[in-house]
Formats: structure tokens, C-alpha cells, sequence
């Protein structure tokens, strides 16, 4: 570290490659300073790999294909769904040479700037600590990996496939022809009809699991008539997709704060002088599977509108370390068509000698993604901003949601989406396959050209809309999405008019959609009973962090009648009801730390009632989308009767984790830093809580595997932006470090940092003096 210290010192160039300074303040939040973009991707390296050493490097070595080689071929990364031999096998195929030689010529010169000096920067903090002063993850390791500006392209092109050909990577590695003999058999048994439904084919990649919510609040709705933004991405607590605060300054061009993911040398959700930003995971297609017609006499062989066509084979090798040691070589095959990439599920999506399948994604092409971001980052405007997301539409899988100092909102649903009609998705769909719209896809037919992405020239690549094509909305009052349609990114002005595939109008909205729209129209209609009709940071803070369980508040009147005394009661079940009514009886519907038993009961009861036929009382009206559906059919005998088989098995497994009355939520849903437990509250997405958490069951608790991660509220005085955040998983993943579960502490309790912007800030909060670092 010393060396680091003390570089820029004598001895030096007078113009070295790399220059930046780093500066830390509370919660060990760094401040990088360079004055150009190598620089600064130097210094955004350096600073993160402080905090965050082991999950990078290894990541790096994910993405490379290299795991086999370190750590033998059957085991796996904590966020892969494939064993190591097949994760190398799958990123050797996705990032091949010419792949890889093509994103980097396609980047700016500044944005490869910042990805050699990104590379350059990790290189550094690995050579000043050395192996034997890394976190005990990686202190020593062999593997440890040296990076260039290819493998900052693997990051960046993994970061981009995260909605798309990531969700599916084992289906495609799973992807082989079958015996020829066995073609032939099945040839004849060809299926004409509508495709297999595919339960639990949306929990692929659930440990990708990813949302949000943002709310842009303009000077119409503000207490101080300036603008207002809520930004509360939902990532995992684990693994690439961790979030890191920083504060990123070129003198004269860029000065930008907030937080972004390991290798993204730039702010990704944030703020600065003129504006605030956040993002919301997009419901729109991001890519589609083509259903191929196979050719009778090889199903390696595809037929479009009666041509015969050959797929693209590609063989792959990787480098396996055995358990003696050796290195030895394996080769899986891969197929790609014009329809895209091959993939298989030997239950669901079955390679026959009928028929195949092939995933084309709009990312796989979007070299803009550290190009939109660099450009989000120096815009000296919102109207600026808004200009540099319509020309380069490189944010992969996010809506953008903005606001201004003046008061100006911004709601923009632009990202890489496939440019398909609304009469080709009627024409070319292939019904029995709605599930993966849970994973942003269509399933269309591939035996003709006509159901290909159409290519519009004033888009920035082919296959994808412009820019200008799809929807934005400007307001005075507000914007807001959390992973809903764009259709009622403000439900006074819908949004109407796109193809389906972009914008899903007259759609029910999740209850999470539902409870931030009613609590703001209460709010912004005094309807509340509080003084005035705007609102401000602290009832904004509130609102993300009130834990509501909406749900709750539209059936749990109707779910109380079924319960013994109640007007619908049944006189079979009582006895097994009576603990699942006292739980719910004296919950008060929230997922706070001191919520009962009966919060449990309700978020399992609540997995029962997609299985219950026709369980509402008032349907959903796309009239109305935001107050229905609403109310349960308790009236209707066979309706109660799952109601209620509902509830008494939602007591069994309540009590089969070991949550018994008496406990409360902090005490079950923790996460676990250390030798402590940290009681976590939030819940259940599909309740209506805003606040959303992920738990899973563990030996006597739930532990935290994602949801809420960085949360800001960023307003403006006359002095510039006014900010808080909270990274809620805090910065550091090393055990050893202060800031390895500070901010997780202060999350528990609901508290949030007050961010220090301006140098004048910078320096009464800093907590380190400046470390100065070039080559």
C-alpha cells in the first residue's frame, strides 16, 4: 500500500498513463478523481478491489471459462446454475475471439479508456497487496488473475445477457441432436399443435432474480417545487450483481454519484449537479425462441418457408483440472442458426427429430452499454440525458427513471427491444408457452423469414426499435415504474399505441405497482389526512420503507370471514383454523421486524392463490387496473374451501421452519455477517410490499438472498443535489473490514447516510486522507 501511497511521487513520468486519487468518506464511501477516463477507470478499479478483491477476480475467471481449470469441473459458482464444466464451456461459446475482437472495436475511445484503465487498476491492487494480503477468500490463491481490456469485455457483455441468454445458458449448453435412428422415429410424431405448458420454467435463474422501483417526483408534487427521485433497485445480495457506491469526478466533464456494478467504471444509478437518475428492470421482450421445423433426414438441419438449411456447428474446448491434478481437455458441440443460438430442455423445449429451437437477443449485438452510461454520466441536462438514451439505446434490460433540479420527470422505456409488429406477434407467436414471458421472451415460429425482427435503419443496431419508437413520458407531477408495463408509468397519461412486445397495455399490474401508485395519489391528494398535497424526502423515505403488505389490505377481511364466528365460517375445518386466525388476527400486515407469526401464515397462504381458480371477488378491469382485482369470492363454496385448505397449510409449514407464535419477523429473516444476525425486514414481492426481500429457509431462520440494495432519495436545494442512500448489504465483502455490515446495521434500523457531493462536503465528512495511485 505504500507504493500506492506514494506513486506520482519522484521517479515518475511526467505524464503517466494512469493517475487518479481516491478519497473516502463515512461508510467507507470513495470519491474517485482523475482527470481523464483511463484515469478514471484506474481509480474506480483500485477503489473497488479495496473493498472487494475475491468476488471480482473469480468472477473474472467465470466469465473467462477458466473454473475447470482452478477449481475442477463439478463444482459451482454460489449465483451459477451450472457446474463449473458447463459455465466454461458456455462462456467460451458466448465470448469467442472474433465475438470479443468485435465489441472492442465497436467501443469509443473514451469508453476503452476506461475499460484498460479498469484493467489496469485491478492488475494494481493485486500487485501492491499480494497474494498473501488479500481477504482470507482468495489470500494465496494460484488463480488469481491478471486482466486486459478482453476480459473487461466478458464483464461487460455478461452484465448486458442478464435478461436474456443468461437466464437460459444451461438450456443451451443442454443442447444436442439427437441419434439419427432416434430422429427418424420421432420425425412422424410431429406436433402440430400448441407446445407444452412449462410450470416452474420461470424459476430458471432464479438466483438472478432482479427488480425495482422509482418514483420521479416533479415540482407539481414536491414540497419545494424542485424535483425529487426514489431509486430502489432489487439485486442479489450476493455474487456480480452487488452493487458498489462511488462518487466519480473528470474536472469539466463528468461529476456523478451513486453506485454500479464491479467493472462499470462510471456511476449507474445516481445523480449529479443538474439531475437524478435510477432504473427499473423492463417488462418488455428482450429477445425471443424460434420453434424450428427440422428437415426429416438430419436434425441438424432446418427448414425456412421449404428451404433446407444447415445449423452452424462449433466445437468448444476447455481445460479441466482432474483430481490428481492433470489438466486435461473436453469439447462440447454448439449450434447456431440465423433464427440464433440452439438450446434444449429435455422436458420442455425437447430437440427432436421434429423440431428445435433457437433464442435470439437483442444484447448479444449491444456493444453501446458502457457507451450509454459514459454519456448518462457527463449529460449537463435531463434534456441532455434524455437525448443520450433516444441516440444510443445501449441500457440492456432497464427503463430509465429521471428528474431535475427544476422539476422536470423523465420516464424512458428504452433498451435493445426487438423490432416486431403487433401482427407479427399475432401471426407468429406460438401459444402454450406464456411462462416465459416471465424471463422478457416470445416463443415464435421459425419456419419462415416473415417472423424475423425487422431492420429499421435510424436504429443503432439491427433487429431493435429506435429509440424515438418507444415510449417516453415527461411530467410536472410524477413518473414511476416497479417492473410493470410502461403503459401506466403515470396512470393520468397512459402510454398506448406500441407493439406488444414493447408496451403490454390494459395488463394487470403486480401488487407492488398497486401499493406505490395508491400511496402516492394518497399522498398527492391529501387524502391522507396530512397537511398540503405534495411530498417530501422524508415521506418518500417513508414510503419505501413502509412495509405495507397490500395484499393484505384487499383480502384479509374477506380471508377473516372464513374463520371461526366469521360470516362464512365452516364448521368441518374450525379446529384446524383457529391458529392460522389468531396469526392473522393479530398481525398488523406490515413485514416490519416486529410483525407475528401471521405474517408468515399470509406470504404462504399468498403462494396458494395463483392455484385457485377465479379467487377474486371483483376481477381485474383494465378500466381500473390499479384498485382491481380485489376482494376474494369467499360466497362461492369451492372457492372458500381452498381459501381455507389454503390457510391451514400455510400454519404446517410456517411451523415445519421452526416460526412458531411468540417470534417475530427480525428474529427469522436475518442476514448473517459473521457470528452476528442481522434482523432484516421487508418481504414478499407478490403481497404488495414495496420493500422488496428474498429469503430463503435455513437452519432456524430465513436468510437474506436479495431484493433491496442500494436505496437513494436525491432532492435539490439552491446548492445542488440533496442525497441519501442506504446500501443495505454495505460495501465491503470482506469479514475483516469495517464496512462489511455497517451499512446493513443502519438498514435494519431503517437509517440512511447523508451523501457528501460537493468538495466542501467531500472534506468535512472524509475519513481518509487522499491516496494517490499512477503508472
Amino acid at each position: 500500500m505504500l507504493a500506492a501511497l506514494l506513486a506520482g511521487c519522484g521517479g515518475e513520468s511526467a505524464s503517466p498513463r494512469y493517475e487518479a486519487e481516491i478519497q473516502r468518506t463515512s461508510y467507507g464511501i470513495p470519491h474517485i478523481r482523475a482527470r481523464d477516463e483511463a484515469g478514471l477507470g484506474y481509480g474506480v478499479a483500485y477503489a473497488y478491489a479495496q473493498d472487494n478483491p475475491c468476488p471480482l477476480a473469480e468472477h473474472f475467471i467465470t466469465v473467462r471459462g477458466e473454473r475447470s481449470r482452478h477449481f475442477g469441473p463439478d463444482q459451482r459458482a454460489g449465483d451459477e446454475t451450472l457446474d463449473n464444466a458447463g459455465s466454461d464451456f458456455f462462456y467460451r461459446f458466448y465470448n469467442d475471439e472474433a465475438t470479443l475482437q468485435r465489441a472492442w472495436r465497436a467501443q469509443s475511445p473514451e469508453a476503452q479508456a476506461l475499460l484498460r484503465g479498469f484493467a489496469a487498476g485491478f492488475n494494481r491492487y493485486l500487485g501492491d497487496s499480494g497474494p498473501d494480503k488479500l481477504p482470507q477468500a482468495c489470500r494465496g490463491a494460484a488463480w488469481l488473475p491478471q486482466v486486459n481490456e478482453l476480459d473487461m469485455m466478458r464483464l461487460v457483455r455478461y452484465y448486458g445477457s442478464i435478461s436474456g441468454v443468461d437466464f437460459f445458458k444451461s438450456l443451451v449448453v443442454e443442447a444436442q441432436p439427437p441419434s439419427v435412428a432416434k430422429a427418424t422415429q420421432q420425425t412422424a410424431q410431429r406436433r402440430s399443435g400448441p407446445g407444452p405448458r412449462m410450470p416452474g420454467f420461470e424459476m430458471l435463474g432464479a438466483l438472478h432474480r432482479t427488480g425495482s422501483n422509482a418514483v420521479a417526483l416533479g415540482r407539481d408534487a414536491t414540497d419545494n417545487r424542485r424535483g425529487l427521485l426514489l431509486g430502489n433497485p432489487h439485486l442479489p445480495w450476493s455474487g456480480p450483481l452487488r452493487l458498489h457506491q462511488l462518487h466519480v469526478t473528470i474536472p469539466g466533464k463528468i461529476d456523478a454519484m451513486g453506485a454500479t456494478f464491479a467493472g462499470l467504471p462510471l456511476v449507474a444509478i445516481g445523480f449529479t449537479r443538474q439531475f437524478a437518475w435510477s432504473h427499473t428492470v423492463s417488462d418488455a421482450a428482450k429477445s425471443s425462441i424460434y420453434r424450428l421445423q427440422l428437415d426429416p433426414s438430419d436434425p441438424t438441419r432446418y427448414v425456412v418457408d421449404g428451404q433446407s438449411k444447415p445449423m452452424e456447428k462449433r466445437t468448444i474446448s476447455i481445460a479441466v483440472r482432474e483430481q490428481d491434478g492433470r489438466l486435461v481437455t473436453r469439447t462440447h458441440d454448439f449450434y447456431r442458426t440465423e433464427f440464433g443460438i440452439v438450446l434444449a430442455q429435455s422436458t420442455s423445449l425437447p430437440w427432436t427429430g421434429a423440431e428445435a429451437y433457437a433464442f435470439r437477443e437483442a444484447n448479444d449485438a449491444n456493444d453501446r452499454i458502457v457507451q450509454q452510461w459514459y454519456e448518462m454520466n457527463r449529460a449537463d441536462s435531463l434534456q441532455a440525458l434524455r437525448a443520450a438514451v433516444l441516440r444510443v439505446v445501449g441500457n440492456p434490460w432497464n427503463n430509465t427513471v429521471a428528474v431535475d433540479a427544476q422539476g422536470d420527470t423523465l420516464f424512458m422505456g428504452v433498451l435493445p427491444i426487438p423490432n416486431l409488429t403487433a401482427e407479427q406477434v399475432t401471426q407468429c407467436q406460438v401459444p402454450g408457452f406464456e411462462s416465459l414471458s416471465l424471463a422478457g421472451t416470445l416463443m415464435l415460429k421459425g419456419d419462415t423469414a416473415a417472423c424475423q425482427w425487422n431492420v429499421n435503419p435510424a436504429a443503432p443496431q439491427a433487429g431493435i426499435f429506435p429509440g424515438e419508437d418507444l415510449p417516453v413520458l415527461s411530467r410536472a407531477d410524477y413518473v414511476q415504474n416497479s417492473n410493470d408495463s410502461a403503459w401506466l408509468s403515470n396512470p393520468a397519461a397512459p402510454l398506448t399505441g406500441f407493439s406488444p412486445v414493447v408496451n403490454r397495455e390494459g395488463a394487470p399490474l403486480s401488487m407492488r405497482t398497486r401499493i406505490g401508485i395508491s400511496q402516492l395519489h394518497t399522498r398527492l391528494s391529501g387524502s391522507d389526512g396530512l397537511p398540503g398535497k405534495t411530498m417530501s424526502a422524508d415521506q418518500l423515505q417513508a414510503l419505501v420503507l413502509s412495509n405495507r403488505a397490500h395484499l393484505a389490505d384487499l383480502v384479509m377481511d374477506d380471508l377473516l370471514s372464513l374463520c371461526p364466528g366469521g360470516a362464512h365460517a365452516s364448521i368441518s375445518n374450525a379446529v384446524d383454523l383457529l391458529e392460522a386466525c389468531a396469526g392473522l388476527k393479530e398481525w398488523n400486515r406490515k413485514a416490519d421486524l416486529d410483525a407475528g407469526v401471521g405474517y408468515g401464515y399470509f406470504e404462504e397462504w399468498a403462494r396458494s392463490l395463483d392455484e385457485i381458480a377465479e379467487p377474486w371477488r371483483i376481477p381485474f378491469d383494465p378500466a381500473d387496473p390499479v384498485h382491481t382485482p380485489r376482494g376474494l369470492k369467499v360466497d362461492d363454496p369451492a372457492v372458500a374451501d381452498a381459501l381455507r385448505g389454503a390457510m391451514t397449510k400455510a400454519v404446517a409449514t410456517v411451523g415445519a421452519q421452526g416460526w412458531k407464535r411468540g417470534m417475530t419477523w427480525g428474529q427469522v429473516q436475518v442476514a448473517t455477517r459473521g457470528g452476528s444476525r442481522i434482523p432484516i425486514h421487508g418481504g414478499d414481492e407478490r403481497l404488495g410490499i414495496y420493500n422488496v426481500i428474498d429469503s430463503y429457509p435455513a437452519v432456524g431462520k430465513r436468510e437474506v438472498l436479495g431484493g433491496t440494495s442500494y436505496l437513494q432519495v436525491v432532492g435539490f436545494d439552491a446548492s445542488g443535489p440533496v442525497a441519501r442512500a442506504a446500501l443495505s448489504y454495505s460495501l465491503s465483502t470482506d469479514p475483516a473490514s469495517p464496512h462489511f455490515s455497517d451499512q446493513t446495521e443502519l438498514f435494519s434500523r431503517k437509517q440512511w447516510v447523508t451523501l457528501p457531493f460537493s468538495e466542501t462536503q467531500i472534506r468535512a465528512d472524509a475519513r481518509s486522507g487522499v491516496l494517490k495511485i499512477s503508472e
